[in-house]
């Protein structure tokens, strides 16, 4: 997945910064991400951070989904 990330022209070059670089190229990323959806929260108002939570709900529920359900495909069928 993040090869895929990797090579979209911009944005590629600031995740792979922010995953294989040191603390402050992370903590520069957050910031600017942190940023990014202030300035988008002040240019299209509140739907914005409605938006980013339904975003972030399914997300999560998927990342739940699929931690709770490794137990059930590492079962073995005997």
């Amino acid at each position: 997945m993040l090869k895929w990330i990797y090579r979209v022209p911009l944005v590629g070059f600031f995740v792979k910064s922010a995953v294989n670089g040191s603390y402050a190229e992370r903590l520069a990323f957050a910031v600017n991400i942190l940023a990014l959806i202030g300035i988008c929260v002040a240019v299209f108002g509140y739907p914005v951070v409605i938006v980013a939570a339904l975003v972030m709900t399914a997300v999560m529920f998927t990342i739940i989904v699929g931690v709770t359900s490794q137990a059930l495909w590492s079962r073995s069928v005997d």
